[in-house]
């Protein structure tokens, strides 16, 4: 039995998007697809532009069988970490083949760079954590170590995930398969275009622009509160301002709070205030992850207490979902079901700061976690 693993966002869910879940099913031919989708925040570090539910619905009806949830808690994480869970929750649900986009779609270089970290692993670390403390950021680091190491380099946002993704199937012996498709659209590019990148159709749909050409389910975007970290930015500015503690959050490094605190006075707007954080030693992205754990006020304890797995939420199902949930359940280590088991959970007590800090600007999603009903395909439908 094949069954297909995709890791995944849907920010929103676009025909690059459907592209690539239909190539990876033609390429695998699995009886069933599984996809782990970012809840509430995405990786880059920011609100997802509409709510889980919304998104995983949509998912199920253009071909996904079963959509679980990414929690917050790993979704504001580096690559290596956001990889490493997702990989583990696709391998706990039974997952045979993972199918990811590349810009090189080039499985062999990410299977060799993979094996060539693992087999001198401790050369590895010693070389990335040199090289960071010349001041390079962590990911021009790992390049510069790989250069040194193979005489390689892995640069695109895409191919660094995909790296993250092999590194993990590799170092932990998973039975899986991993297949690349190669991607050719511009990630980053803010026009639309035969296949628009999710950041030009999260700023065309803000403009409420009509991009139904692009976007699958493009009714549920339509006449609905758009989330945007914008919306956030007095509460962020107040959590910077009051906290005298911001060395205790997660992700913000001594030395940075009285930048911080600086910053905040002179910046309108999310992206600016970014601009004012960001240098040679911090991305972008993991400038947003911080700002984003700061407006949770996740400390670092607490982080470290909510890094593990103590059940595996479903988000939308088909019926052919369904009924593999039932066969899975009987050997998953881990329970499956949408309710919350434990609500003092340390990883679902971020997750409900979450929800209470989205159902600021968007109540619907307070009332649709406290239901916790996925959404279900019927056959007949």
């Amino acid at each position: 039995m094949r069954i297909l693993g995709i890791v995944a966002e849907y920010n929103p869910f676009h025909k690059g998007h459907l592209y690539h879940l239909k190539q990876a099913q033609e390429r695998i031919k699995p009886e069933v697809t599984i996809v782990v989708m970012s809840g509430s925040f995405v990786q880059r570090g920011e609100v997802a532009i509409v709510d889980k539910w919304i998104r995983s619905q949509i998912a199920v009806e253009y071909g996904v069988d079963l959509v679980v949830e990414l929690p917050t808690v790993y979704t504001l994480e580096s690559a290596d970490y956001f990889a490493k869970s997702s990989i583990a929750l696709l391998h706990l649900l039974g997952v045979t083949d993972i199918v990811f986009g590349s810009e090189t779609g080039d499985i062999q270089q990410f299977n060799d760079i993979a094996h060539t970290i693992q087999n001198h692993n401790e050369e590895y670390n010693t070389l990335v954590k040199e090289a960071m403390q010349k001041g390079l950021r962590y990911p021009d680091a790992c390049n510069q170590a790989l250069s040194t190491l193979m005489h390689k380099e892995v640069r695109t946002p895409n191919d660094l995930l995909a790296l993250a993704y092999t590194k993990e199937v590799v170092f932990n012996n998973y039975p899986i398969q991993l297949h690349a498709i190669k991607r050719t659209s511009d990630y980053h590019s803010e026009t639309i275009e035969t296949f628009a990148s999710a950041t030009a159709l999260r700023k065309a749909l803000r403009e409420k622009k009509d991009v139904s050409s692009q976007l699958p389910g493009y009714v549920y975007y339509k006449d609905r509160v758009l989330l945007d970290m914008d919306a956030f930015f007095p509460y962020l500015k107040y959590n910077i301002l009051m906290n005298d503690q911001l060395a205790n959050i997660h992700l913000v490094d001594e030395g940075i709070e009285n930048l911080l605190k600086e910053s905040i006075q002179k910046a309108k707007k999310i992206n600016e205030l970014i601009d004012l954080l960001s240098s040679k030693r911090y991305t972008r992205a993991r400038i947003a992850r911080m700002l984003s754990h700061i407006l949770l006020n996740n400390t670092k304890d607490e982080v470290i207490k909510a890094m593990h797995f103590s059940q595996i939420r479903p988000l939308a199902f088909s019926q052919n979902g369904a009924n593999y949930l039932r066969q899975i359940k009987k050997s998953c280590p881990l329970p499956i079901t949408t309710k919350i088991l434990d609500k003092k959970d340390p990883m679902y007590h971020i997750e409900a700061k979450a929800t209470s800090l989205i159902g600021l600007v968007d109540p619907e999603l307070i009332v649709k976690e406290k239901k916790s009903i996925p959404y279900i395909k019927r056959t007949h439908e």
